[in-house]
């Protein structure tokens, strides 16, 4: 009765301390952070004088990455399952066979590190029990460490994102001035005339594509995209981008339906992004020749729009997955359509900064529509 009383005590000990160690992981701010943490956690739960921390590269090659207890950093290396790594382990942590125990770090179903313990001469614990024990705080510490891992290349690649972008704008609007002005003079040859005009045709678009890229790190690092609300008529701005849209896409047919009061206090320049971001997503899957609806219309205390295409039926386990950045659900249909994926998730953020709903439905009988309902007066908060 006494020795299982012992266990049970030793187990809720035990559990306690993996408990303390994920609420320490959780806040765990970098990749580094989290290797002291581990170690210096295995130390404390085992009593242990000497921790090990190695981790795999890209080779398979162990090399030791965190320590406790004075280990030199070269002290081990080698490939994972290597009875000479063991060897090196034992030799580092300065303990026999009997006082070593070591697991592997394991994130879906491949090894990523081993954690090595030297264990104290005098133990109250069972060896399954020990290895239980660091078992778990490694599974705890894969985990920190792949999240950890993911996290900081995240940041990094949206960072450098953003900065690429930024800088991309200033030669994009050089070329877009040069041209613009080159075309109004007048006075050039047909064929020169017909190049410059695809010239400029080509940066307005790369201009779209940096414009999306740089809204896409502001709501994905910043929580949200920004908008400056103001009172507006949506009416003539719905006409205004209906017609650009027309000159730059003559294969295609608009109709555009007003009704009601358009008046709102909104952001002018991103509802006409969204409106764009919507009739280029509309052009891109429906066919050459056919009809894309537009209708606006002011109901009592907010305004809704709908978008509407006869092109490619969204499946209904996916239509969720649209507003994901990167995400090309069906085949487009326009010719030479490019995209990075991110017209439909920076419309869902407009929306949202606008706190408005936006919904979507698609079928073969019915084709596809895009509706938005945004308040007149935004709300508190």
């Amino acid at each position: 009765m006494t020795s299982s009383l012992g266990r049970d005590e030793r187990r809720a000990a035990q559990i306690r301390g993996l408990t303390e160690v994920s609420r320490a992981l959780t806040y765990a701010v970098s990749f580094d952070e989290v290797l002291q943490l581990t170690v210096n956690r295995a130390a404390q739960l085992f009593d242990a004088h000497a921790t090990v921390l190695m981790l795999a590269d890209e080779d398979g090659v162990m090399t030791m990455r965190a320590s406790v207890g004075g280990v030199a950093p070269d002290a081990a290396r080698g490939h994972a399952a290597n009875d000479s790594l063991v060897e090196q382990l034992q030799l580092a942590l300065g303990v026999t066979a009997e006082r070593f125990l070591g697991v592997p770090l394991v994130v879906g179903g491949e090894v990523m590190g081993i954690l090595a313990v030297a264990l104290p001469e005098h133990r109250d614990s069972t060896a399954d029990e020990q290895e239980w024990l660091l078992s778990a705080l490694a599974d705890q510490a894969a985990v920190a460490l792949e999240k950890s891992r993911l996290d900081e290349r995240g940041r990094f690649r949206d960072r450098l994102i953003g900065i690429v972008s930024h800088d991309l704008r200033n030669p994009i609007n050089t070329i877009l001035l040069g041209t613009s002005v080159l075309l109004e003079g007048g006075g050039l040859a047909p064929y020169t005339a017909k190049t410059l005009t695809r010239i400029q045709s080509a940066a307005e678009r790369a201009e779209r594509l940096i414009r999306d890229i740089l809204d896409y790190t502001q709501a994905h690092l910043g929580g949200g995209i920004h908008v400056e609300r103001k009172p507006n008529d949506l009416g003539p701005i719905f006409r205004q981008v209906v017609d650009e849209i027309e000159i730059s896409h003559p294969e295609h047919e608009f109709e555009l339906v007003i009704s009601g009061d358009t008046r709102a206090e909104l952001d002018p320049d991103r509802i006409a992004q969204t409106l764009g971001n919507l009739l280029s997503n509309a052009i891109h899957y429906s066919p050459p020749n056919s009809r894309v609806r537009i209708e606006l219309h002011g109901e009592a205390s907010s305004v809704a729009f709908a978008v509407h295409n006869r092109g490619s039926v969204i499946p209904a386990d996916r239509i969720g997955d649209i507003f994901e950045p990167m995400q090309q659900i069906t085949p487009g249909t326009g010719r030479g359509q490019r995209s990075v994926g991110l017209g439909l998730y920076i419309v869902e953020s407009i929306v949202t900064s606008h706190q408005g709903t936006l919904g979507v439905t698609s079928s073969a009988a019915d084709g596809t529509t895009f509706s938005i309902t945004l308040p007149r007066v935004a709300g508190p908060g």
